[in-house]
């Protein structure tokens, strides 16, 4: 698995919109809220490098964040298989 820093790069009001839109096209990802624009996203490998080349989205690998809870902010979907 993997964790990412998703941070929209627009308008803040169209964050929610365009975090919808990565809840539906990827599924299996777990999306825990920072800010209103900063998203701690945990994916498989293949996921996570799909969703850091999202239009809109800058992203980072957060090895920071390994071994800390998710539970740090709110979680916007959480999808188990």
């Amino acid at each position: 698995m993997t964790t990412l820093t998703l941070t929209f790069n627009g308008a803040p009001l169209q964050a929610r919109q365009a975090l919808g839109e990565l809840l539906l096209r990827f599924k299996s990802a777990y999306f825990v809220e920072r800010s209103n624009t900063e998203f701690l996203v945990t994916a498989d490998e293949a996921t996570a490098s799909e969703l850091a080349r999202q239009k809109q989205w800058s992203s980072a690998v957060s090895h920071s964040e390994a071994g800390k809870s998710p539970s740090m902010g709110t979680v916007a979907r959480k999808r188990t298989h």
